[in-house]
């Protein structure tokens, strides 16, 4: 498994690519979907499969061009709520919506390309929001865990009890992880465990 980190959109967002053998997972396309399509090139591989932890724009703004091409997209509900979402950020978000291919929910695992994703539902930031574990190694967590900070959720539908509810849930998980999230740097959850101001 190679993992590839492509910073890009106005927010910074942190867009994943896990490659092997050829084939490529993208976690979270920004808006630069040439990018990350040539990212995969670069490795030999094409992008098979999207994985979207939540669906503010700059999550999801390379989605649709990634799914014309091809590739199969997992998201939760929140893709019925891309318009209330995301209007304080772009007004008319119809451009943003898709359909995802499956809508997974809480509990799932996803097995692609030799590797398993369990779907696990982290709302607050949004109210659908998910965490992706790979491989019971590593937490995709969009933007509901950042290193020594937790999402936002001042914005349309946020909600904060939740969220902190949310992080003590992936706090009390069994063991350390590391952590990839959705802006900044990546961090385990044994240091966010221990360090994070936010959750006490």
């Amino acid at each position: 498994m190679k993992i590839i980190t492509h910073v890009n959109g106005i927010c910074g967002t942190n867009t994943y690519l896990i490659i092997d053998d050829g084939k490529a997972v993208a976690i979270d396309p920004a808006d630069d979907a040439d990018g990350i399509l040539q990212i995969a090139k670069s490795h030999n591989a094409s992008v098979t499969d999207v994985l979207v932890t939540h669906a503010h724009f700059d999550h999801i703004g390379a989605l649709r061009e990634l799914k014309a091409q091809g590739a199969r997209v997992y998201a939760s509900e929140d893709y019925k709520l891309v318009d209330e979402l995301n209007a304080m950020f772009v007004g008319d978000a119809s451009g943003l919506r898709f359909t995802p291919d499956v809508t997974v929910r809480d509990g799932d695992v996803i097995e692609i390309n030799g590797h398993s994703f369990e779907v696990i539902s982290t709302p607050g930031h949004t109210p659908h929001g998910v965490c992706f574990v790979t491989d019971g190694e590593k937490i995709f967590t969009g933007d509901t865990l950042f290193r020594l900070s937790i999402g936002r959720t001042d914005f349309t539908l946020g909600n904060k009890p939740e969220l902190i509810k949310t992080v003590k849930m992936l706090f009390a998980l069994d063991g350390d992880y590391e952590v990839f999230p959705g802006h900044g740097e990546p961090t385990t959850l044994d240091y966010e465990r221990k360090n994070n101001p936010y959750v006490g």
